[in-house]
């Protein structure tokens, strides 16, 4: 090779080099590239979780109050559902009251008279508890999941200083069931939740004209194949108002004058019913 050609094959080589360099330094440098229609792009496997709240925080309990709805709502965050009929997740929505103390007794036959024999004191029972689930509560998830979390009646748990074996527990416990259903207090609605779009979802709870007053909670939970993915937690509360607020508060606050009030409002009220009724 001629002496005259070396330095044009060296500027040649210099100059691929230098392109091929250059062309690496866009390519690291440059944004993320647009995949193909149709291909799947690699996505971090993010967990899904749950976000809720409820459609009031405040609900004012006056003398005419008749009863109340509550609307539980949400949306599952990094879901992976297709449509709202999908089946893949399932939602239990469950409501509790303000706990409190309570007493059952047993009636037995005593020479033919009916008497109460026993009596067992539950110190930590829900005054109101609502279970809303997108389908009956034990296809969704095992019974030692439900029982931690206390989902489902026969998964709640009330405390109790006496003595007694399962079954009779038991049957003071299935007493206090029967009377909350037939006030009204103890609801179970399968498949009272229901899908809007693959993420949205909806409830709601029915409180009659009788559920105490005092501080609700609302808690939400996400299952997916019987694992529990996602919890929830919110609150709402009962308050008085208007004149039976007015009426409570005198009542507490300065007995002494609530009842000198009630005993002349009845006086009041029976010479005005004698007035009536009066014969000639």
């Amino acid at each position: 090779m001629s002496t005259s050609l070396r330095p044009m094959l060296a500027l040649a080589a210099f100059v691929l080099l230098s392109l091929s360099a250059l062309a690496q330094t866009l390519a690291q440098t440059s944004g993320p590239t647009v995949a193909p229609a149709g291909t799947a792009t690699a996505e971090p496997d993010r967990r899904e979780s749950i976000e809720a709240d409820v459609s009031t925080r405040n609900i004012s309990v006056e003398t005419d109050f008749t009863g109340s709805q509550v609307v539980v709502f949400g949306t599952i965050e990094n879901s992976r559902q297709i449509s709202a009929d999908q089946g893949l997740y399932d939602i239990a929505v469950v409501i509790e009251g303000p706990r409190e103390a309570l007493q059952t007794r047993r009636k037995s036959n005593v020479a033919g008279i009916w008497i109460n024999t026993s009596m067992i004191r539950f110190d930590d029972v829900p005054s109101y508890y609502a279970l809303v689930t997108t389908r009956p509560v034990t296809e969704i998830a095992p019974k030692p999941v439900l029982y931690q979390h206390g989902i489902g009646f026969e998964n709640l748990r009330f405390q109790t200083s006496a003595q007694l074996g399962v079954k009779e527990l038991e049957d003071f416990r299935e007493a206090i069931f029967r009377i909350k259903r037939r006030q009204s207090l103890y609801l179970d609605q399968p498949r009272g939740v229901a899908f809007i779009g693959r993420s949205l979802f909806r409830a709601s709870v029915d409180l009659p004209a009788n559920v105490s007053v005092g501080q609700f909670t609302a808690w939400i939970y996400l299952f997916r194949g019987g694992d529990l993915l996602s919890t929830f937690k919110t609150k709402l509360g009962l308050e008085r108002g208007g004149f039976e607020r007015e009426v409570h508060n005198l009542a507490f606050r300065q007995p002494f004058v609530y009842g000198l009030a009630a005993v002349g409002f009845a006086l009041v009220a029976g010479l005005l019913a004698s007035m009536a009724f009066r014969r000639n």
